[in-house]
């Protein structure tokens, strides 16, 4: 084997707990479908450092093995054990389902241990024999499952931080013991780093910081008016823009809807363009007929590259006030078009996002700090144009393919070398 194997495992436990609620099959997940940071990653990987199995487990799997032809890598379907398919359809396939919900934690906790133990997963692994584990996230019983496998197989693990927090996570007793025998954790900002190392005694020199990749080369700052006739948007108009999940209890767009509101009268050449789908997309289309009606657009959800570049490219700026993130896709890819930046200040932001140099930071849930900010942007459209190119180049120093690639070839590396 001249090429080291790697073996890929997503968050969600099984195939039909996450992916269908975007509209994607089996069949398209495992041949075309990369809208997630996981797709990112792993084309870097199978790029540069190894070749990739992602290990996905479903219900009842449609098909055994794929390419898949972004990313490059193999995508195998395994069966979810016996008793995790048994347990997830009296969850929530009976007609009266709903009336157990409330004891969704501890169905949670015991479905993200069970999934994986099957023997669909032990023959994939006795066949395939991977050099390492890549794990998203070190949240979920999964994740413990996978400590234990790696350590019988003695093969090294590596997870890397996707927006998780320790309040949250499954198993937190077990966290205590599994979180510092990972080989190596991949974290989303220093802020990460600290709490890994104080929290959970992780070794700072099994912890790194490395942002989610993103391609330079499709992101890319383009001429104002071509991309705003390309995404038959008016460009005699401006616009701030919300990209992401429709999930308010995460992503407070309903704060940025109200902040906007305040802001609109006095601006009447600027729309709010929001652009995703989720749970609370209706509930936030009412508020916005109420509070700015006419001047807040739903896109719904964009899936091409190119139409979300000439978005980003559209925008006087990113605005995304939400409660927790890890390091979100959506400021790489804006900051790689060159547009500045409004977040909280969480997760992994505060890395890319230089206040008053590539964008602006608000202390999480500050609201008035959130419209007076919001305000300064739209009064000062020359401010906003002075961080177009420093935005461009921050994303090329910290998430260009070539930037994620050379800092995830050191990280491999390093595991290579500790274990040998």
């Amino acid at each position: 084997r001249q090429r080291p194997l790697i073996a890929f495992f997503d968050y969600p436990d099984v195939f039909e707990d996450f992916y269908p609620h975007y509209g994607v099959d089996q069949q398209n997940f495992a041949t075309h479908w990369a809208a997630t940071g996981n797709h990112l990653y792993l084309k870097v990987l199978q790029c540069d450092v190894g070749d990739v199995v992602w290990y996905t487990f479903s219900l009842a799997p449609e098909f055994t093995e794929a390419r898949h032809e972004v990313v490059g890598c193999r995508v195998k379907m395994l069966t979810s054990s016996l008793l995790h398919r048994c347990l997830w359809r009296a969850f929530y396939l009976p007609r009266m389902a709903w009336r157990w919900r409330f004891a969704y934690r501890a169905y949670a906790t015991v479905a993200s241990y069970i999934a994986l133990v099957s023997r669909s997963f032990i023959r994939a692994l006795k066949n395939d024999q991977p050099d390492i584990f890549f794990v998203q996230d070190y949240s979920s019983g999964r994740f413990d499952v996978l400590i234990l496998v790696a350590r019988i197989l003695g093969v090294p693990l590596i997870a890397y931080h996707s927006g998780s927090r320790p309040e949250g996570y499954i198993g937190r007793l077990a966290k205590h013991w599994t979180i510092p025998h990972a080989d190596m954790l991949i974290a989303s900002s220093q802020a990460e780093v600290e709490m890994l190392a104080s929290r959970y005694c992780v070794p700072r020199d099994r912890i790194t910081v490395i942002l989610t990749p993103i391609d330079t080369n499709i992101y890319y700052p383009m001429d104002r008016k071509a991309a705003c006739k390309a995404a038959g948007i008016n460009p005699e108009w401006r616009y701030l823009l919300f990209m992401g999940r429709l999930d308010d209890n995460v992503k407070r767009v309903s704060a940025l809807i109200r902040a906007f509101a305040t802001l609109a009268t006095k601006h009447r050449d600027v729309d709010l363009l929001i652009a995703g789908d989720g749970p609370d997309r209706e509930k936030l289309q009412r508020l916005s007929d109420k509070c700015a009606p006419d001047r807040i657009r739903f896109l719904g959800w964009i899936s091409g590259v190119e139409a979300k570049a000439q978005l980003y490219n559209v925008a006087e700026c990113l605005v995304l006030p939400s409660r927790s993130e890890g390091f979100p896709t959506v400021v790489g890819e804006a900051m790689s078009c060159g547009t500045p930046v409004l977040a909280s200040q969480v997760g992994g932001v505060g890395e890319m996002v230089v206040e008053g140099q590539t964008g602006w930071l608000i202390p999480l849930g500050d609201d008035d700090a959130f419209s007076v900010r919001l305000a300064f942007v739209l009064d000062h459209p020359e401010v906003v144009a002075s961080m177009r190119q420093p935005a461009r180049q921050m994303a090329e120093s910290r998430v260009s393919q070539a930037a994620v690639a050379a800092e995830l070839r050191k990280c491999f590396s390093f595991v290579g070398e500790h274990l040998g």
